[in-house]
């Protein structure tokens, strides 16, 4: 700070003087950080219901917020499939544009149990500085004993019709694949369900 006098009158001027910084960015708690999940196409809280799901590819979206990356994706069973399988087992990661992202191997355990099954991904979605839309999938293949049974929200337009929106497309399948596309881009059959598959960080920085 510099002071100059002139005169009877007293005249100060402030040079450099250091402005307050900006307060700090409040910290968004979005409701998956209950359950240290990164994303969820569907929060456990909205399910009501469980159903096997034949060979199909089920498609939901989800929003990964800025800051967060994906290891791991899962999905939540309600009774192991049985039997020898036709198709691979897979979870995978799309763009909101139905580029391929990252994929699991094909894992012959994934749908072998009841609970949430785990897998991890062949290369980890990484943290970008915005939040953005992507589709989760499980590509469920054929058993020759039980399909798998998913917990899900089934009817969501009716029954929980606030986080559903009629007009616009939040869950779709492709019936009949057996292994996964580069791209799911295109016209295909809407589901009545939403099931639920999530991604975690399981890096030994995340917050989880």
């Amino acid at each position: 700070m510099t002071i100059t006098i002139t005169g009877d009158d007293i005249t100060v001027n402030c040079c450099g003087c250091t402005a307050n910084p900006p307060a700090a960015a409040p910290t968004v708690l979005r409701a998956e950080d209950v359950y240290g999940l990164s994303c969820a196409t569907l929060l456990p809280e909205h399910v009501n219901g469980a159903a096997p799901l034949g060979r199909q590819m089920v498609c939901a979206k989800a929003v990964l917020p800025a800051g967060k990356a994906i290891t791991h994706l899962g999905v939540l069973l309600s009774s192991a499939a049985e039997g020898t399988r036709s198709g691979e087992a897979r979870l995978a990661v799309y763009s909101e544009a139905g580029g391929l992202v990252a994929a699991t191997a094909n894992d012959p355990e994934l749908f072998m149990t009841s609970g949430w099954s785990y897998s991890p991904l062949d290369a980890p979605v990484s943290a970008e500085a915005e939040d953005r839309m992507i589709w989760l999938t499980a590509l469920v293949p054929q058993y020759s004993g039980k399909q798998p049974g998913f917990i899900m929200l089934e009817n969501p337009i009716y029954s929980e019709p606030d986080i559903y929106n009629p007009n616009g497309r939040r869950t779709f399948t492709h019936p009949g694949l057996t292994q996964l596309p580069t791209d799911i881009g295109g016209d295909y059959p809407n589901l009545t369900v939403l099931v639920p598959i999530v991604g975690v960080d399981l890096t030994e920085n995340s917050s989880i």
